[in-house]
């Protein structure tokens, strides 16, 4: 199978298609040379049926650890993964070319596996653009150190302080990067064990009945535990025939054992529109009670959206020229007048199109002839004119390949 792998991911309409995010279009392909959804299902982690939607593109993969899950498990060559907006060396997971075992966590739309999201390397201190979030998040911060300090000198502190937040804002400004800078911040502190954040979508915690909800966010609770678990969309529970009642119930319940049961050793960020979140969790004061504070994220600015671009790249383990920042930042400022304002999804689409066309480059001649220095390089051809039109989509709440 490895060498069907190989020979698919250096199609030139494969990496076109892992340009677009179109997993499906990539089952497709493997399908038509006998690579089954099962056996797929099997080396990624990620549910067959989740898989079948895909292909029949009934839903499209959005979070960036459901790409990862996807890369690793089958081993894709460093072109493809580049291609997808990811690392172009997988980060030790299983898969194919590894041979072990797939990870639990296949009934969740994404997989858990113990790095889902790259740590930040500043911690709060790096958060471009989001001063006021990291003063509001510099308060809760505080609690909970002053509450260890009381742990250390022996004081016994029978009931600590929830470290639960809301994040609210439109999509792209900023609440993934920030939930990964809180689950380190935790971290350091000694609140949470591993500091991991793991992202599920809030439709994916609701089951047909009671018992199918709270297994589904007791999974949930499990593969998190250690670290945050942030939940996307939260707001689109109140959508739901029972105004969301279940799986609000069912997440108060996981709060509470983890707490008084297991460790305290879990926190959860619910993310979504303000308003509805708002009257959400106003239903369920005993839930509300449970998240310590509110953050709003406002956007960046066309000057922020520029800096972010440049260290997604870094991040990615890519270096740019110093004309391929300058047509970056011209080609961010236009495309910020057409989309919604302030929204660091610009950046990832600028950088999933810059990345395939680097790719595209690169395999256009033997990939093993190329220096270390040339295959981490963007140039000024490889930044697009203008953004795809269908390159962002602004009316979701997850993080993109990067974010």
């Amino acid at each position: 199978m490895r060498g069907i792998v190989e020979r698919v991911f250096a199609r030139r309409d494969v990496l076109d298609a892992c340009a677009r995010r179109d997993l499906g279009a990539v089952i497709t392909v493997l399908g038509e040379l006998g690579v089954t959804q099962g056996q797929i299902s099997e080396l990624t982690g990620i549910g067959q049926g989740r898989l079948s939607e895909w292909a029949r593109h009934k839903r499209a993969p959005a979070a960036s650890v459901t790409f990862e899950a996807f890369a690793d498990g089958l081993g894709i060559p460093a072109a493809a993964r580049q291609a997808l907006g990811l690392a172009p060396v997988a980060s030790g997971g299983p898969g194919l070319i590894t041979g072990l075992s797939p990870a639990e966590g296949a009934t969740l739309s994404v997989r858990a596996p113990s790095g889902s999201a790259r740590p930040a390397a500043a911690g709060l201190s790096g958060l471009q653009g989001l001063d006021g979030v990291r003063g509001q998040l510099e308060a809760v911060v505080a609690v909970l150190k002053a509450q260890q300090v009381r742990r250390k000198e022996g004081l016994a502190v029978r009931r600590p302080a929830w470290k639960n937040l809301v994040f609210t804002g439109p999509a792209g400004s900023g609440k993934s990067r920030t939930a990964v800078a809180v689950g380190q911040a935790y971290r350091k502190l000694g609140v949470l064990s591993d500091g991991r954040v793991l992202q599920v979508a809030a439709a994916d915690l609701v089951g047909a009945g009671p018992d199918e909800t709270g297994k589904l966010v007791g999974e949930a609770a499990r593969h998190a535990c250690g670290g945050v678990l942030m939940i996307n969309d939260a707001h689109g529970w109140g959508r739901l025939p029972d105004r969301g009642h279940q799986v609000l119930r069912r997440l108060h319940e996981q709060l509470s054992e983890y707490r008084d049961a297991l460790g305290d050793d879990l926190a959860v960020i619910l993310a979504g529109q303000a308003e509805p979140l708002g009257e959400l969790l106003g239903g369920m004061p005993p839930l509300a009670a449970r998240f310590r504070a509110v953050i709003s994220f406002p956007g960046y600015t066309p000057g922020q959206l520029s800096a972010i671009f440049v260290a997604l790249a870094d991040e990615a383990g890519l270096r740019l020229t110093t004309a391929a920042r300058a047509k970056a930042a011209t080609v961010l400022a236009k495309a910020e007048m057409r989309h919604s304002p302030g929204n660091a999804r610009l950046a990832v689409a600028l950088l999933n199109q810059a990345t395939a066309a680097q790719a595209r480059r690169l395999t256009a001649s033997s990939l093993r002839t190329q220096t270390a220095a040339a295959l981490a390089t963007v140039n000024e051809g490889d930044i697009p004119d203008r953004l795809a039109p269908d390159a962002v989509s602004v009316d979701q709440d997850w993080p993109g390949q990067y974010l």
